[in-house]
């Protein structure tokens, strides 16, 4: 690494990766090739969510935080303010497979009033933004009972942490109450911006930004703003009108010109082209990403990025993209069969009794439409967990007749040859030896099979419909 270099470049390089925010990095010219076992040295960025401390963890990854500096909601702060699930980039570097911190920076998506809370407990609008929950969620414990249908509408302030999506749409990570030194705040991509009344939207929220400081955003003309990715602050939210009264309006990316050696960014994908082979141009977040004929897929292939997915791509950031070394989809839950019975917003499988499968304004179609589906078409179902034996759906495709059931998804339980998932007891002793594999799809038998195998293992079945129930044939496991 060329360290008199790195020395001169250290620049703010700011972004939206997936929802995490602010990214400071500094790069290096001649930066050296790194390996996937973590060889060499160089720059290192990792954007995402909190998933453990002992130092911090970021999306798994773990960095070493000694002498690291740390911001909090744009104030200096300390590592005790952070808790998981809240998102933050963090910038540092790498040697071998140590990672090392010199800054972590902590933004949320959305700060401001609650104004509704569904009776289902999957989603609430927070000032304008629809925020969704599932399993993955962490709510703090100054909610009571930990459950967002405990908060009180047009009363309380809540600061959520997210992936943010187009349409002011926020997949929450972490929410809590704020009870005092409330600033309404919201981070998201502009819309219907109009220069002559000096007012955007972000979600339904209105942002008036008449008298605002918006001396870093570009000079408002007609609808020059919309697309653009930004943070508006202000002191007064009219709840009546959906409206922020900003005093403050910039921008979150300006701009990408480092190299970084090892980057990591998890979130949703606001663009994508059409694959050739293996190769796709995508964007996660803000992010722009590219994969090669040698980037490995995880748990999903090139045809199934596509807008709302939600995923993680690591690679070399090579001063204006994300060449991606792999990229993995974050949706768990895959499944595949002829659909029993269909409602306005919820799906039965054959095969897979009780097992819900939800669909909301989200969901994308493949070849159909939820209202051209109908009872025995065969469909393939990408998803995420919402509870034990429920799935959000984020994207169904029609497929041709087959009577083929694919069972995918976290393992709940194991008894004898039993194994539990999404509430289905899979019984495995049906299934023959050279037909139990790893992540790589090698063989490894029954022994090495359930010795792998955890509560909480993500695990693919494969079977046939006979009749009205499943004989199950394969089981692999999942990365």
């Amino acid at each position: 690494m060329n360290t008199s270099n790195t020395l001169r470049c250290v620049f703010s390089l700011m972004g939206m990766m997936g929802l995490a925010g602010l990214l400071a990095a500094c790069g290096s010219e001649g930066a050296p090739s790194v390996s996937a076992s973590g060889s060499g040295s160089g720059s290192a960025s990792a954007s995402g969510t909190i998933t453990g401390f002992g130092s911090v963890f970021v999306n798994g990854k773990k960095f070493e935080t000694s002498g690291s500096s740390f911001t909090v909601d744009g104030q200096s702060g300390s590592q005790s303010d952070l808790k998981v699930g809240m998102t933050v980039t963090v910038n540092g570097s790498f040697n071998g497979n140590q990672r090392s911190a010199s800054t972590v920076r902590q933004k949320d998506a959305v700060e401001g009033l609650v104004q509704s809370v569904a009776a289902d407990g999957v989603s609430l609008v927070v000032m304008g933004q629809t925020v969704f929950i599932d399993n993955t969620t962490l709510i703090d414990d100054n909610i009571p009972g930990r459950n967002i249908q405990n908060l009180v509408a047009g009363t309380d302030t809540v600061e959520v942490n997210g992936h943010i999506r187009q349409n002011g749409i926020i997949q929450a990570t972490f929410i809590e109450k704020k009870l005092v030194g409330v600033t309404p705040e919201v981070r998201g991509f502009v819309n219907n911006h109009a220069s002559g009344s000096a007012t955007f939207r972000i979600g339904t929220l209105t942002v008036s930004y008449s008298g605002a400081d918006i001396s870093d955003m570009p000079v408002p003309n007609g609808s020059n703003w919309d697309g653009r990715f930004v943070e508006a602050k202000g002191t007064n939210f009219v709840s009546a009108t959906t409206t922020l009264l900003a005093t403050k309006v910039e921008p979150e990316n300006q701009g990408i010109g480092n190299v970084i050696d090892e980057f990591q960014v998890e979130g949703f994908v606001t663009q994508a082209g059409t694959p050739n082979g293996n190769v796709i141009d995508f964007t996660i977040g803000t992010i722009p990403v590219r994969t090669t004929a040698s980037t490995e897929f995880r748990g999903g292939t090139v045809d199934e990025i596509v807008v709302g997915a939600k995923m993680t791509a690591e690679g070399r950031f090579d001063g204006s993209t994300l060449i991606a070394k792999h990229v993995k989809f974050q949706e768990s839950i895959r499944l595949e069969g002829d659909i029993e019975t269909i409602g306005t917003n919820a799906i039965r499988i054959k095969g897979l009794p009780n097992v819900d499968v939800k669909v909301n304004s989200q969901t994308e179609f493949k070849n159909t439409s939820l209202s051209s589906l109908s009872s025995g078409n065969h469909i393939r179902v990408r998803g995420r967990v919402s509870n034990a034996n429920s799935v959000i759906v984020t994207r169904i495709e029609l497929r041709s007749a087959d009577d083929d059931v694919d069972l995918q998804g976290p393992v709940q339980s194991i008894t004898g040859d039993d194994v539990q998932i999404l509430g289905i007891i899979v019984d495995t002793s049906t299934i023959s030896n050279d037909n139990l594999e790893d992540l790589n799809g090698q063989v490894i038998g029954r022994a090495a099979f359930f010795n792998t195998v955890k509560v909480g293992t993500l695990v693919k079945v494969q079977g046939k419909l006979v009749g009205g129930s499943v004989q199950w044939r394969e089981a692999e496991l999942e990365d």
